[in-house]
């Protein structure tokens, strides 16, 4: 069987090598990258919600962020509301990689979108809320 997993395995592994461009050009992984772009559309935002967003554990999302602080791509100051939480900003420096990558995956979604029909859309997005559902609650119980 294994169609699904690996189709799965592909997609991600080809977003990744679409998305070296910025490694590249800016010295930005993968990960670094969504995050950019993230802000990029958001603005502003807490760690939480981008958390939330992109899935990544904690830690994980800490490192991401801590390099994106040392390139001074991002600045992450304590909430006004919360000072428990922080929240994430891009920089002026971290402006012009974001709207980059944002640009760039916004270019390849829409030739994704162009090439497909809605019902291909939406099953995608079906696929990828039940692997999420699936995964966490795996982890749940381990």
């Amino acid at each position: 069987m294994l169609n699904l997993t690996s189709n799965l395995q592909k997609s991600a592994l080809l977003v990744t090598l679409y998305l070296d461009k910025f490694r590249k050009d800016y010295g930005v992984t993968q990960p670094e990258a969504y995050v950019l772009a993230v802000l990029h559309v958001r603005g502003e935002t807490s760690i939480r919600n981008l958390h939330q967003t992109l899935g990544h554990k904690p830690s994980t999302l800490t490192s991401i962020l801590d390099r994106l602080v040392a390139r001074g791509f991002i600045t992450r100051e304590t909430s006004q509301t919360d000072r428990r939480s922080f929240n994430v900003e891009l920089t002026l420096a971290g402006t012009v990689p974001a709207a980059a990558i944002r640009a760039a995956l916004h270019s390849l979604e829409n030739k994704i979108v162009r090439r497909s029909v809605s019902a291909d859309i939406r099953g995608i997005t079906r696929v990828a809320s039940t692997l999420e559902e699936v995964i966490i609650s795996t982890r749940r119980a381990e």
